[in-house]
């Protein structure tokens, strides 16, 4: 297990609505159970551990199934197949495959559930400091509105045309309204533009896991660049200037080793702009060993419960990797052996009721080839995602950290960025090379909007970004592979959930899902 001191967001669990819970946690020496909420709140440095659950929420909004990973089975990389009577699960995931997902599904409800609890979170939170009397505590409504803004670019994002609630003391049977999408834009904007100046620039471990200046510029960033999708008007400067104030600062660099951004600890890494720092036990959520890997490869990494044979790379993913490429280390592949070098087995070699016949034999062979999206997907098909080093003795959850924004996103940002200017392309091309040399990889000797948005692919999968990368570069709609029909305009949103539109006869369902 971690060590706790290596980590804020643990720290976070606690939390605190004026009265200081007489069981908090002691660091560096200091005690706190003995202090009653005025005198807690009475020391600005204090305020953090008041933020609870307006940062937990993102271990379960990051870390589950339908979480960052999962989301990029609606995208070209990643899958979940129907393996014989393993995966069915209603279609749903057959449904995200295809992009014919309806108001009803349950990934769509929970992503709305858990970014409006966030944003509840935060405003509770707004609301309680503004009634803290004799203490500064704008920095802290400063680092809470950034991370509501972060919450509302999710928003924006999927669902585009949602209501804005920037506070806490409504009426009980408050139901808000929809606002356009573009009102929804300039929300998060003008939230960021007014705070970020207010924000901590302090980075490294103090920071790590929170709304610091350069998190601000970030979300920024990512906003500006899908400008154009998102209110039909390109803001390319913006989105560079932000860029550049990353960049600039120096306190980011690529981490030498690419999988140490997603190791057990990752705290220490100079790529990490926005992370999670995930514990099995005190930060639990993260789920990707169990989701990806093989019912048979639980004993060859020692975890502690039953796999579950779902999500792997589409062919086209692994297609992407040149062999030499130490990213494709992030994809396990290929027969399988355990720690003493024997075969590791899989029974749906012979028949089984309901389990579709493996027809390479016995011993475990993880294809890169998937046969088939449904119904009879064999269940070894697929690469397995592999880029979060799988931690011995690990139970339903593991503990490898997960970034949400990282400085190689910045540099791929910045080199689209030049690419869309129409500005320096040597620059460009020096930023995309940069990211291939950590790879292990020849250099680029040109550079065009496909090999980018492939490079980002190598580089970013499983982390969150493809759909919104998809969409801005105008290939999310086409056919690919089980998914033969372009798909209709409106599918770049989602729909609202039918949950929230009956229990709001204010909210308005987006175009197409009527």
């Amino acid at each position: 297990m971690k060590n706790i001191k290596y980590t804020l967001l643990l720290l976070l669990i606690f939390i605190f609505s004026g009265v200081l819970n007489n069981s908090c946690t002691k660091l560096d020496e200091e005690v706190y159970s003995d202090l009653t909420g005025e005198l807690f709140f009475a020391d600005p440095d204090n305020l953090i551990y008041a933020f609870g659950t307006a940062y937990t929420n993102l271990y379960s909004l990051v870390g589950h199934k339908y979480g960052m990973v999962g989301i990029e089975c609606g995208t070209d990389l990643l899958v979940v197949p129907q393996r014989g009577g393993d995966w069915l699960d209603g279609g749903e995931w057959h449904r995200w495959h295809r992009l014919t997902f309806t108001p009803n599904e349950g990934y769509i409800e929970r992503w709305w559930n858990n970014i409006f609890f966030g944003i509840t979170t935060c405003n509770r939170l707004i609301y309680q400091f503004e009634l803290v009397e004799g203490v500064d505590t704008e920095p802290a409504i400063a680092e809470l509105r950034g991370l509501r803004a972060l919450y509302y670019y999710w928003l924006v994002d999927l669902f585009g045309n949602v209501p804005i609630v920037d506070r806490f003391d409504v009426p009980a049977d408050f139901k808000p309204e929809t606002r356009a999408r573009q009102d929804v834009y300039n929300f998060i904007e003008s939230e960021l533009l007014e705070v970020r100046d207010k924000l901590s620039k302090e980075t490294g471990l103090a920071y790590y896991g929170r709304i610091n200046y350069y998190a601000a510029e970030m979300i920024l960033a990512k906003l500006y660049m899908n400008a154009e999708v998102y209110t039909g008007t390109p803001q390319w400067q913006n989105a560079l200037e932000a860029c550049d104030s990353i960049i600039e600062s120096n306190n980011y660099a690529l981490e030498g080793d690419y999988f140490d951004n997603f190791v057990e600890d990752a705290t220490s890494s100079p790529e990490h702009i926005l992370g999670l720092h995930f514990d099995q036990v005190e930060a639990p959520q993260f789920e990707i060993h169990l989701f990806t890997l093989h019912y048979n490869l639980v004993s060859k990494y020692g975890f502690e419960d039953n796999s579950w044979n779902g999500i792997c790379a589409q062919e086209g993913l692994f297609n992407y990797f040149d062999e030499t490429d130490l990213r494709l280390g992030g994809l396990l592949y290929g027969f399988q052996y355990d720690n003493e070098g024997n075969p590791i087995e899989d029974p749906s070699y012979e028949k089984f009721p309901n389990v579709p016949f493996d027809p390479d034999g016995a011993h475990l062979n993880l294809t890169p080839v998937v046969n088939m999206l449904q119904p009879n997907c064999l269940r070894q098909a697929g690469a397995r995602i592999a880029k979060f080093p799988f931690i011995e003795g690990s139970t339903r959850y593991t503990s490898n950290d997960f970034p949400i924004f990282r400085y190689a996103d910045v540099l791929l940002m910045k080199a689209e960025i030049l690419l869309r200017m129409g500005g320096d392309l040597g620059e460009a091309l020096n930023l995309v090379n940069m990211v291939r040399e950590r790879a292990g990889v020849e250099a680029f000797n040109s550079i065009d909007f496909d090999m980018l948005l492939e490079e980002r692919a190598r580089e970013l999968f499983a982390e969150g970004h493809r759909r919104s990368d998809l969409i801005r570069f105008g290939k999310y709609l086409d056919a690919r592979w089980e998914k033969p029909e372009i798909s209709p305009d409106y599918v770049t949103l989602w729909p609202i959930p039918q949950s929230q539109i009956n229990a709001n006869q204010n909210l308005v369902q987006n175009p197409g899902y009527n």
